[in-house]
């Protein structure tokens, strides 16, 4: 009994010395995480748009997929964030969409998806299947409805995740009109 408790009472120090640890190394780690998901936003902003500039972001709660919006200055386009549902969980969406809701460019930000399949639509040539979409072109929201379907045919949680999020983008901006 008494080496029961001896081992349980060793197993219990090195559990509160690693949760200590663990705890201090989250500390020191997590201001340099969040300037660089800083700068990645700054950048992936950046890279979204042919003119203009980024405004402030707004948050938005009235839908769990639109998350919030930055107008662009100058031009009266709209960058949305958006909120996926991929295989692995929720993707953080980023698209730019002209004032009729044709959509401009789009990055995959934040997400768990599955390494070499729904990894790959974190490449920009993935996104061209729906540059150019939206507005008085429908977003394809199904891999048939696109006149080439790409090759991550296994990845089609991934598309329906990233597509519908854009289509619904289109749509909002859209509403919105010259406001």
């Amino acid at each position: 009994m008494t080496a029961t408790m001896e081992k349980a009472g060793k197993l219990a120090l090195i559990c509160a010395l690693s949760a200590l640890i663990l705890g201090v190394v989250n500390s020191i780690t997590e201001p340099a995480i969040a300037i660089r998901k800083a700068a990645e936003l700054k950048a992936a902003l950046s890279s979204l748009l042919e003119e203009g500039t980024p405004g402030a972001r707004e948050d938005l709660s009235d839908s769990s997929v639109i998350l919030s919006r930055y107008p662009v200055e100058a031009t009266g386009d709209w960058i949305l964030e958006l909120n996926g549902k991929g295989y692995g969980g929720d993707m953080k969406i980023l698209a730019s969409y002209r004032k009729d809701g044709s959509i401009m460019d789009v990055v995959l930000m934040d997400n768990s998806e599955t390494p070499g399949l729904g990894k790959k639509a974190e490449k920009s040539e993935y996104m061209d299947k729906f540059r150019g979409s939206g507005g008085s072109t429908p977003v394809p929201v199904s891999k048939d409805a696109l006149e080439s379907p790409d090759a991550v045919s296994g990845a089609t949680i991934t598309f329906v995740g990233i597509a519908t999020p854009l289509q619904e983008g289109s749509v909002y901006v859209q509403s919105l009109g010259d406001k």
